[in-house]
């Protein structure tokens, strides 16, 4: 999978303050139901040169979001492109962001043991989980 097939494909989420509790994991595109939207880069971690044009076919809210935290390259303004460092076993930006989900009760809209989404999940809407463990990953992984 190429860099911008994984930003295209398999980002789905943001990190924002929450009405309910702190910090909160936003869907930045629809999510369809059953999916991972914590999915990690299986590829080499680097830095990945985006084209302008790239970045133009994506979502408004992701390509919002990719230009607040990434830089276009050293030959800026020649090169237009925005470099995104992908990191292997790391979920878009975020080691674990599934950890900043909120408890939503009996409006969770994903599982907490799969963390796959429970049904389909608007652009805008806060990921949910009905609390619980996340032993997903091996709590060395966290430090």
């Amino acid at each position: 999978m190429t860099p911008f097939e994984y930003i295209s494909t398999k980002v789905f989420i943001k990190l924002k303050p929450s009405r309910i509790q702190g910090i909160g994991v936003f869907a930045i595109k629809d999510i369809p139901s059953d999916t991972d939207p914590f999915e990690m880069w299986e590829g080499i971690t680097g830095m990945y040169p985006i084209s302008e044009d790239e970045l133009k076919s994506l979502p408004k809210e992701l390509y919002d979001h990719i230009k607040d935290i990434f830089l276009y390259g050293p030959e800026f303004p020649k090169d237009t492109r925005t470099f995104v460092k992908l990191t292997n076993g790391c979920h878009w930006v975020y080691t674990h962001p599934y950890y900043f989900v909120n408890s939503g009760f009996n409006k969770a809209n994903i599982d907490k043991d799969t963390l796959l989404t429970k049904r389909f999940i608007h652009s805008g809407e806060e990921i949910l989980s009905n609390y619980g463990r996340y032993e997903r990953f091996d709590k060395k992984q966290l430090l």
